[in-house]
């Protein structure tokens, strides 16, 4: 009976054997290939083959995988079935990262991520993977749809009373909108050099259309994600909530240079600001370090008080000391509105100024289409003429929609509504000027050309 077993393991040793040697690597990842390109779950037969018999083989091993089993978890006829296949996915990250480290990232990120969008395991296990992501690998978190559902659960468990207090969830709001400011700086920075390239009338190449799409989709991803955190935490950071909140904590911080920006931000993004709160935390920020940042709250500080010479003299200081584009073209734009009203032609001066430094800065543009929407009364011979003001008006709300896709909706409405205020089909036939161009000889100075019939 012994004998008989070591024969039978002997004989299931070296079918084993054999299978491995007749295992063929190359021939067998690309049938996984094709599997997956065609969407046949049978790549998740080969990929299997690949992990036990040639698991350093190629890389493309786990890429290929990682298409190959989410097939199966697409295609998983119960929840017992599909978590079975997400736990192997899972497993699959670990391996391709023990084997070809250098060609994977972001390994817990895409844990959490899987977790969370097929409904497996729990929050707390979710939230456990991206809080080590977020604090181990922040450089690799770069999943906005992650970066959301982190905040979220995080949020959910605040108000649920699970041991996290308020100021965590501040402070995760502030961490999670600091890396997604990066997030849009690193892409808005790639779509201002393409911008750059098609003012100067240059064509971008099919490479170029293709990188261009996607910056303006993860741009307007990135506003969607922001508008839905803010929304989340808007009952929370009420000027009724905040400022109490401030207060108890300023004594214990007021030498503590970021609570005291983060608490100044808040303030002032919830219009906070007017409070003398602010005040004396804008103050104590710039005693602390006289930087751009404080030199700004400062100026928005001397705006509350309707101090207008001081409060531009520290916004142009803060824009001279800005080194990021993004802030340095925020405050030009915070000084473009303040002349709005008294000084048109000031105000488009300053949010010029703003898309010279940063041409994906579309509020500029927004900006300017308002100020010549409000300007109709200042240009034209006549009425025809005044009113042609807002089809220049409604060019630069297209502007500020084509550069900036998170303003896209409301560009689009903008220069809806100024377009249907223009002279309509019937005004341009009875006129005869048609195709014609007609100039702005007023501090406008330009000119917009007349619909064709």
């Amino acid at each position: 009976m012994k004998m008989r077993t070591k024969l039978t393991l002997l004989a299931l040793a070296l079918s084993v054997f054999s299978f491995a040697q007749n295992v063929d690597c190359a021939e067998t990842l690309s049938l996984m290939a094709t599997s997956v390109k065609a969407k046949d779950v049978a790549a998740y037969d080969y990929l299997n083959s690949l992990r036990k018999e040639c698991p350093t083989y190629d890389y493309r091993t786990y890429a290929y995988g990682v298409f190959a089993i989410k097939q199966k978890i697409e295609k998983a006829t119960n929840n017992t079935e599909k978590e079975t296949y997400v736990r192997d996915l899972l497993k699959l990250y670990d391996e391709y990262q023990q084997y070809f480290p250098q060609k994977i990232s972001g390994v817990d990120m895409k844990k959490g991520l899987d977790l969370f969008n097929y409904e497996v395991g729990t929050k707390e296990e979710v939230f456990n993977y991206f809080d080590k992501a977020f604090k181990n690998d922040l450089a690799n978190f770069n999943s906005t749809k992650a970066l959301y559902a982190y905040f979220e659960i995080l949020v959910n468990d605040h108000k649920a009373n699970k041991g996290v207090t308020l100021q965590q969830v501040f402070d995760k709001y502030d961490d999670i909108s600091d890396k997604l400011s990066e997030l849009k700086e690193s892409d808005s920075n790639d779509l201002d050099k393409l911008l750059e390239k098609e003012e100067a009338g240059q064509a971008l190449d099919s490479k170029e259309v293709k990188a261009k799409n996607k910056l303006e989709g993860n741009i307007e991803d990135i506003g969607i994600v922001t508008s839905s955190m803010d929304a989340i935490i808007v009952e929370l950071s009420t000027c009724d909530k905040l400022i109490p909140f401030y207060q108890k904590g300023f004594e214990a911080n007021k030498s503590n240079e970021q609570w005291l920006k983060r608490a100044a931000d808040r303030l002032e993004a919830k219009e906070c600001d007017s409070d003398p709160l602010f005040s004396k935390i804008s103050e104590a920020l710039y005693q602390l370090n006289p930087s751009a940042d404080a030199a700004y709250k400062l100026g928005v500080v001397e705006a509350q008080k309707k101090n207008t010479s001081k409060a531009l003299e520290y916004f142009n200081k803060a824009a001279d000391m800005y080194t990021d584009n993004t802030k340095k073209a925020a405050v030009y734009y915070r000084i473009a509105t303040m002349y709005s009203k008294s000084n048109k032609s000031q105000a488009r001066n300053y949010a010029r100024k703003a898309l010279k430094v940063k041409p994906s800065y579309g509020k500029a543009y927004l900006l300017i289409a308002q100020i010549y929407g409000n300007s109709i009364n200042e240009c034209g011979n006549d009425q025809f003429e005044k009113r042609a003001m807002y089809w220049l008006a409604a060019q630069y709300a297209d502007k500020a929609g084509a550069v900036d896709p998170s303003l896209k909706s409301a560009a689009n409405k903008m220069a809806s509504g100024y377009r249907a205020a223009a002279p309509t089909r019937t005004e341009i036939f009875q006129s005869g000027r048609a195709g014609q161009r007609i100039a702005f000889n007023c501090w406008v100075g330009e000119s917009v050309l007349v619909p064709s019939l």
